[in-house]
């Protein structure tokens, strides 16, 4: 199995990024960030700047980490926005030979069940979004996080289905559902389960995120994998069982947050902590019987 990393939780400066990567022996990255701008939304020269650079180093982008169709963003103002940067995610993906994208399903201001009217735009972007990625032969992986279509598993499943479309996959997350409702049946709505989320969506997994975290006095806390409620040995142990070979991307938060500029902590601390997380999940995997290629 592939071994990656979001390395922009160390710094967006690249230099830094390679050397963590060479640092921990892996040779894929999860590209986000670099001199403050997302890779979606980078100009033609600074990509090929930045793939001339990962190339010398033997560094492969696994997946983009693009902000299309974000916590940020409103379905009803940002298609225009999404689509020019899936038009040149698309052309910088088929430069540098890279499968997988990683978009979202937009913010949702309220819990929204199944089947309210806000579902129908959200679908109707992310038909468009993916046709797209259809057309030009890439992957467009939808991330359970505080979007549409991570409110619950059905809600991933729902967007699955009304997609219909091999170009759309998910990637799970395994600390997200620690902090978030479980949209489904009647309020209160209960926090999501990790573990059984993935059980419900794992036949549609094509990519996990490591991250954990625990729930402190109504916040989130970030802690090292295995040590929150994220159910990350569970899920390890799951994907060993049925042999799934995907690539696995840390992303640990606990130094550095990418979407609250809040968390944040010298630079050493980041890099340390990055560092650390990197060896002991890979200890963890390992333990379970997961191999990484190098």
């Amino acid at each position: 199995m592939i071994i990656t990393g979001f390395t922009d939780e160390i710094s967006d400066d690249l230099s830094l990024q390679i050397q963590a990567l060479k640092e921990l022996g892996w040779s894929h990255i999860d590209l986000r960030t670099v001199n403050g701008k997302n890779v979606s939304t980078l100009t033609d020269k600074e990509f090929d700047q930045i793939h001339e650079k990962l190339s010398e180093n033997r560094i492969q982008i696994s997946c983009f980490g693009s902000t299309i169709a974000n916590w940020g963003r409103d379905a009803a103002k940002s298609l225009d926005q999404d689509m020019l940067e899936m038009k040149n995610s698309i052309r910088y993906m088929k430069k540098a030979g890279v499968r997988f994208i990683r978009i979202m399903s937009y913010k949702v201001d309220t819990p929204l069940k199944l089947g309210s009217d806000h579902e129908k735009i959200v679908i109707q972007n992310i038909k468009r979004i993916v046709r797209s990625a259809e057309e030009n032969g890439v992957v467009c992986l939808h991330e359970n996080c505080e979007t549409w279509g991570g409110q619950s598993s059905q809600h991933s499943l729902r967007l699955l289905e009304k997609v219909n479309s091999p170009a759309l996959k998910l990637v799970f997350d395994t600390g997200n559902p620690v902090g978030m409702r479980d949209v489904v049946g009647d309020e209160p709505f209960s926090f999501q389960n990790s573990l059984r989320f993935f059980q419900e969506v794992r036949s549609h997994v094509e990519y996990l995120h490591i991250k954990d975290a625990c729930r402190l006095d109504n916040s989130l806390q970030y802690t090292f994998p295995g040590e929150g409620l994220g159910d990350v040995v569970e899920i390890l142990n799951m994907i060993k069982e049925y042999n799934m070979d995907i690539p696995v991307s840390i992303e640990p938060h606990v130094a550095a947050v990418f979407h609250d500029s809040s968390v944040t902590a010298a630079a050493a601390e980041r890099w340390n902590t990055f560092i650390d997380y990197g060896k002991q999940f890979v200890s963890m995997a390992n333990e379970v019987g997961i191999t990484f290629r190098r």
